[in-house]
């Protein structure tokens, strides 16, 4: 009789305590199936970068790192944001913050919600890689993905290698992407303040002069080459943190 209850009460126990069902994603749907948050996200990726000649390069990169903004975190690297940048490479661009588990989890929060920060930061990464390898896209995004040891690690080579395909593959399908109507009716429900000044580039817009749209549009072809434009570095003060340029 005891054991009954022993018994009884173990299962109701494993009942009330047991572990809630999580439905886990383990892959990116295709391009074609994006939400309007990652169209978004693909948008805002490529006006952050386009002036500095990596418009289709950063959307790229969102789109391969975090699936366009579905996974913004990995607790391996660690990394995190849209574009999954590394966190203790990210801290070391900030003298006055210390290496330790509590910046870690500040800088890795920031990186998540917000993605300007991100973006400046990804930008400024991929700036720092344009002038080592001064101007070669392929080993700027190899370099982005392994840094330096793929220069010296046959394997870390074969890994960014494969990375830079991805990315280049990606690129070529964002470019005929952009310019469909799905997405440019994406750009005109976006806040004007994530727009470029249609001024500045007014020659680089699919829509017509006459049109008077309340929203600013969105540049949908590259000025000049992006893979090999001239880079205007600029000071980058981000949040109260001082940033150290590291060019």
């Amino acid at each position: 009789m005891n054991l009954r209850i022993v018994c009884l009460f173990l299962f109701l126990y494993s009942i009330a305590f047991a572990v809630p069902q999580i439905e886990f994603k383990n892959s990116c749907v295709p391009l074609k199936d994006f939400s309007d948050s990652q169209k978004e996200v693909l948008l805002k990726s490529y006006l952050a970068g386009e002036k500095f000649g990596y418009g289709y390069t950063l959307a790229a990169i969102a789109w391969k790192e975090s699936c366009a903004g579905e996974y913004k975190m990995n607790f391996q690297d660690p990394s995190a944001g849209n574009f999954h940048a590394y966190i203790p490479g990210v801290i070391k661009r900030y003298p006055s913050l210390k290496q330790n588990g509590f910046t870690q989890n500040m800088v890795g929060a920031l990186l998540v919600e917000d993605d300007d920060f991100a973006a400046k930061i990804a930008i400024s990464e991929l700036q720092f890689w344009d002038k080592t390898h001064k101007g070669n896209w392929k080993n700027i995004i190899k370099s982005y993905n392994k840094g330096y040891s793929w220069q010296k690690n046959e394997n870390s080579n074969v890994q960014a290698e494969k990375y830079y395909s991805d990315v280049a593959q990606r690129v070529k399908q964002l470019q005929g992407y952009f310019d469909t109507k799905e997405m440019k009716e994406i750009a005109l429900k976006m806040p004007k303040k994530n727009m470029q000044n249609k001024e500045e580039n007014k020659t680089y817009y699919a829509y017509n002069e006459d049109k008077k749209e309340e929203f600013m549009l969105l540049p949908i072809y590259q000025i000049g080459n992006e893979f090999a434009a001239p880079l205007k570095q600029k000071p980058t003060i981000i949040k109260d943190f001082e940033l150290m340029e590291i060019y």
